[in-house]
C-alpha cells in the first residue's frame, strides 16, 4: 500500500535539529549534507532532489515573511527554536542546487567559569574579563565563523551588574541572556508586506536614544562600525564581535569597516577613535580540539598615529592560555 501521508516538517533536516549535539547543518544542494559536531564537520550519508531541498527551504522561511526566489536568491532568517538559517538560490546557485546553512542555537557554556572547566579560558583571564565587564570596559570579541564568538558574548554578558541597562543591536536574535533591564533588537529586510528595510546602521544609532549603559552590537561587517563608535564615544561601554584572523587584526578591521560609511570619514580620526574607545580585545579559535580563547589584548594610550599599540595579556601558548603581561597577573590586569 502507498502511504498518502505528508512529508515531515523539514523533511530529513527534522532529525538533525533535533539531535541536541548538532551545532550546525550544512546542505549543498542535497548531493551532500554536513553536519558540525563540537566543532568537527562529518558528512551525513543522505542525498535527495533538488525539489525536496526546495520544499524543506520553503518549510524553513515559513512564517518568518520571507522566501527565496530569483529576486531574493539570499534569505537569512530565524526558526522557532532561534536557530538560524541562511538560504542560497539561483541565479546565486546552480539552477538545480539550492544551498541550506543552518546555524542551530546550542547553548555551549553558562558562563566564565563553565568556560575554564571547558579549558577555553584559564582562570586568571576569566577573573580579568570578569573584573573589565564589572567596571564597564568595552571589549570587541574576534575570531572567524564558528570560533565561538557569540558564546563568549553570552558569558560575558552574565557578568553584567544587574543596575546596568544593556541594548542589543543583531540582525538575528542570538545573544540569550536574562538580565533585568536588557532592550534587543534585530534587524528586518524589506518584508513580503512592504515593510521597510531597519539596519543594523538603524539599530545601533536607535540604541543611543534608549539610555544604554551598555551597547551590544551582535557582529559588526559593514559601515554601522562607525554608529557604534560614534555611540561608545558619547559615553557608554560597548561588547561586539568581529571577523578577523588575529586581535591586532580586529582593530584594523574596525578601521575599515568605520570607512566604509562615508567618504569624509578619515583613517587617521577612526584610528584614535578606535584606540578611545576599545579597551579589550579577546580573540578566540576553533581548533580539532574545540574552541579556546587564543589571545586577550589591552588597548592602551597610544603612541603611534599609524600603528595600534596593544599590550598582549594573554596568550595560548602550548595548549595553554598564559599570563604574558609585564605587571603581575590580576583581575585589574586590563587597566594596565
Amino acid at each position: 500500500m502507498i502511504s498518502t501521508a505528508a512529508p515531515a516538517r523539514y523533511g530529513y533536516l527534522a532529525d538533525l535539529l533535533a539531535d541536541p549535539l548538532i551545532e550546525e547543518i550544512i546542505v549543498i544542494g542535497g548531493e551532500r549534507t554536513f553536519v558540525v559536531r563540537n566543532g568537527v564537520k562529518e558528512l551525513v550519508n543522505i542525498v535527495v532532489d533538488a525539489a525536496t531541498v526546495r520544499r524543506i527551504a520553503d518549510q524553513l522561511l515559513a512564517g518568518t515573511g520571507r522566501r527565496v526566489d530569483t529576486a531574493s536568491p539570499i534569505v537569512s532568517a530565524q526558526l522557532p527554536d532561534g536557530s538560524r538559517v541562511h538560504i542560497t538560490g539561483p541565479p546565486v546557485t546552480h539552477a538545480s542546487r539550492m544551498n541550506i546553512q543552518i546555524r542551530k542555537f546550542v547553548v555551549t557554556a553558562a558562563d566564565l567559569s563553565d568556560l575554564v572547566d571547558r579549558d577555553a579560558l584559564s582562570p586568571g583571564a576569566a577573573d580579568m574579563l570578569r573584573c573589565a565587564v564589572r567596571d564597564d570596559a568595552t571589549i570587541l570579541v574576534a575570531g572567524a565563523p564558528g570560533a565561538g564568538k557569540t558564546t563568549l558574548v553570552n558569558c560575558l554578558l552574565r557578568e553584567v551588574p544587574p543596575d546596568r541597562r544593556v541594548v542589543t543591536c543583531e540582525e538575528v536574535f542570538e545573544i540569550d541572556v536574562d538580565l533585568p533591564d536588557m532592550t534587543q533588537m534585530q534587524t528586518r529586510d524589506t518584508s513580503l508586506d512592504g515593510g521597510a528595510e531597519i539596519t543594523l546602521r538603524d539599530l545601533v544609532r536607535e540604541a543611543l536614544r534608549q539610555r544604554p549603559d551598555r551597547i551590544v552590537v551582535g557582529e559588526v561587517r559593514g559601515p554601522e562600525a562607525l554608529d557604534m563608535l560614534m555611540a561608545l564615544n558619547a559615553g557608554c561601554s560597548g561588547l561586539a564581535t568581529i571577523h578577523a584572523n588575529s586581535a591586532r587584526d580586529a582593530l584594523e578591521k574596525l578601521v575599515s569597516y568605520g570607512v566604509l560609511a562615508g567618504d569624509n570619514i578619515s583613517i587617521p580620526f577612526l584610528r584614535r577613535t578606535v584606540a578611545a574607545v576599545v579597551d579589550i580585545v579577546v580573540y578566540v579559535r576553533r581548533t580539532p580540539q574545540g574552541r579556546h580563547v587564543h589571545e586577550v589584548l589591552a588597548v592602551p594610550e597610544q603612541l603611534d598615529a599609524d600603528v595600534f599599540t596593544v599590550s598582549t595579556l594573554y596568550e595560548r601558548v602550548g595548549g595553554n592560555l598564559r599570563w604574558m603581561g609585564t605587571a603581575p597577573e590580576s583581575a585589574e590586569s586590563w587597566r594596565s
